[in-house]
């Protein structure tokens, strides 16, 4: 069920955004080089244990415009078609328990009410009740999409909307930058918090780090080697390896 639920909420993603320009320029193979798939392996949680499964999916607007991209469309037009998204974070969120063959999908309401974004200052923001006419027509497009596609499972997928800036103005959730945040959800799950972190930056938008002593390969989100304890290099090209003595 699990695997079925990633395959088919992917492929939902890549088809709606495909749609979105058809008559648009294609784009170069430099416009659309990141991998979509790492996208989503980064940006994409799922917790399923004692009878519930939840999807948790932090979708970064470069999801968007690369599987535009990757699918014919000018790098331009799929930043200015999805431009609105840059306004907000936005998550696609499903919570229910698992019976035979089924789930019992939370409502809209149940989800909203008992979830909170946490920055890594510490502070939280709740579900944004209201959204800008143009990303509200992302939700217009993609709710049907999502029934006609994947049936009940579609049904009890929730497209949430948090802020994207703190009260200073700056932006808390930068795929590119050095941070992290958190989705609590209360009560849902388990009958306490269940927390679901992201750190940053993405391995999958941002140049490769190595280790400067054993030059392995790491998660750009590391800030040291986990085998030898050093600081990693901000380098896209790997360093060349030591030559023994």
């Amino acid at each position: 069920m699990t695997h079925f639920f990633k395959s088919g909420i992917l492929t939902l993603l890549l088809a709606s955004a495909a749609l979105a320009q058809q008559t648009a320029a294609p784009a170069t193979a430099a416009e659309a080089g990141m991998d979509t798939s790492a996208i989503v392996k980064e940006t994409q949680q799922i917790d399923q244990h004692s009878g519930k499964m939840g999807l948790f999916w932090w979708v970064p607007v470069e999801f968007w415009e690369q599987s535009a991209m990757k699918s014919g469309i000018n790098a331009e037009e799929a930043r200015q078609y999805f431009k609105p998204l840059r306004d907000y974070n936005m998550f696609l969120i499903g919570i229910g328990t698992l019976s035979l063959g089924t789930i019992d999908w939370r409502s809209d309401a149940d989800v909203r009410k008992s979830i909170v974004l946490r920055d890594q200052a510490g502070n939280t923001y709740t579900p944004l009740e209201t959204v800008s006419a143009d990303a509200q027509s992302f939700n217009d497009i993609l709710k049907p999409i999502f029934k006609n596609m994947l049936g009940q499972f579609g049904e009890g997928v929730r497209i949430i909307y948090f802020p994207i800036k703190d009260s200073t103005g700056k932006i808390f959730a930068d795929p590119r930058r050095s941070s992290e945040f958190s989705l609590v959800v209360t009560g849902l799950i388990d009958s306490g918090n269940n927390v679901y972190t992201w750190r940053l930056p993405l391995s999958s938008m941002t140049p490769p780090r190595y280790c400067p002593v054993g030059k392995e390969k790491l998660d750009a989100s590391w800030k040291y080697c986990p085998w030898h304890g050093n600081k990693l290099e901000d380098t896209a090209v790997a360093p060349a390896p030591v030559k023994p003595k």
